[in-house]
């Protein structure tokens, strides 16, 4: 039982940092990428090809990060990994704001892939993970609404400005956020200690190591689902404005579309940690597959503004739904002693299912002169993972 006169637990402070840091990597995502694809392409002579083959390279190569950030974070802690590479990303974002050019843009997409989505991703995610256990889901669940409404009005409001200021200012006001943030969590940001740690936050005995994970089916089903959809969203919001153009829909719509996209994950969130305790998270996650199955198949039939922003608010929903899985399915699955380790290299497969789904659609539209020739094949693919989820459990130590 929690003393009455112990202090609230500090790691509510963090899930909320957690939030924010996730929130910084929007320079460096694909979703964030997105509003400047058109932009890019335009100031350097790119082809959409050219552009979708240095984004799966920056990519690959960015999945380094996570590799790196996730043992760093279990060795050093939170405060050290968590506010060095937010200072640092922030100022690589800036940076390419001033001096991005034809000759430099692969080297900046690579720095802020492997900076922003890699290792700020794992980094953030593990934090809650390592303050939390017994209630992770219901941490979990604050951070994904604060970095659901987070995306949702960044998105709007970054696209907006671009349209009136140019990218390359909203990029230095963005970097400068996000170094700002990185010197705030080195006053606030610290690793769990046992004069915070109430008992219920206890649980670390079933812990099982990176390599114990990595021979467990549920790991690569949790991995390889999380990549399809990472690769899969990747590359809708990369070329979403492009999509939705062959569809004969315009900018304004493209803009409700993404935010309703983000928004709509808040939904997600709940609906997957409510049916979690009922069905379980492999379950969960065969039924998010089962929908965007459906989603990919009806794709070319959108006719009206409408059902374009529906169809962006399905995806926004499954979005929810893997981001409770991600967030909270590893440690549940695996305890927090290697958690860095494990998410590490989960969020490596993710990224380089993002990097390999855009230029993959890209080279299909090219060759078949639509997108949607891709999104029909690759339906069968994950109807494969979604039913090989809904027969998966979640494994112990006497399963090993």
């Amino acid at each position: 039982m929690i003393s009455k006169n112990q202090p609230p637990y500090y790691g509510w402070v963090i899930v909320v940092l957690a939030a924010l840091a996730m929130l910084a990597t929007l320079p460096g995502r694909t979703v964030g990428l997105g509003l400047i694809t058109e932009p890019l392409i335009a100031e350097f002579g790119l082809t959409r090809i050219e552009y979708a083959r240095f984004n799966m390279i920056a990519t690959l190569l960015g999945t380094v990060g996570a590799l790196i950030a996730g043992p760093l974070t279990d060795r050093f802690g939170i405060r050290i990994t968590l506010s060095g590479t937010l200072i640092l990303f922030g100022g690589l974002v800036m940076a390419m704001s001033q001096w991005v050019t034809a000759a430099t843009v692969m080297a900046f997409l690579i720095l802020t892939r492997a900076v922003g989505q890699s290792a700020l991703s794992t980094i953030s995610v593990t934090s809650v993970g390592k303050w939390f256990t017994k209630r992770l889901a219901i941490a979990m669940g604050i951070f994904s609404v604060i970095v659901a409404i987070g995306f949702g009005v960044a998105i709007v409001g970054a696209q907006a400005q671009i349209a009136i200021d140019g990218w390359r200012k909203v990029w230095m006001t963005i970097g400068l956020s996000v170094l700002t943030l990185g010197l705030l969590c080195v006053a606030l940001a610290r690793q769990r200690d046992s004069s915070h740690q109430a008992s219920e936050e206890l649980g670390n005995e079933a812990a099982l190591t990176l390599r114990e994970a990595l021979r467990t089916p549920c790991f690569w089903i949790f991995g390889v689902g999380m990549a399809l959809y990472g690769g899969l969203i990747a590359s809708v919001s990369l070329f979403n404005e492009s999509i939705l153009q062959e569809l004969g829909f315009g900018q304004e719509t493209f803009r409700y579309a993404m935010a309703g996209l983000m928004t709509a994950g808040l939904l997600g969130n709940m609906v997957a940690a409510w049916s979690a305790r009922r069905i379980g998270l492999p379950r969960v996650m065969a039924v998010s597959l089962a929908i965007l199955t459906i989603v990919m198949l009806t794709y070319n039939h959108l006719q009206s503004d409408w059902q374009v922003i529906m169809h962006a608010g399905i995806f926004g929903f499954c979005g929810g739904v893997f981001s409770v899985l991600f967030f909270t399915g590893f440690g549940q699955a695996f305890g927090q002693t290697h958690l860095g380790k494990i998410q590490g290299c989960a969020q490596a497969l993710a990224v380089m299912a993002s990097a390999l789904g855009p230029w993959w659609l890209a080279d299909v539209q090219q060759r078949f002169g639509s997108y949607f020739f891709a999104m029909t094949s690759a339906a069968p693919v994950f109807a494969s993972v979604a039913i090989c989820a809904w027969f998966t459990k979640i494994p112990s130590r006497k399963s090993l």
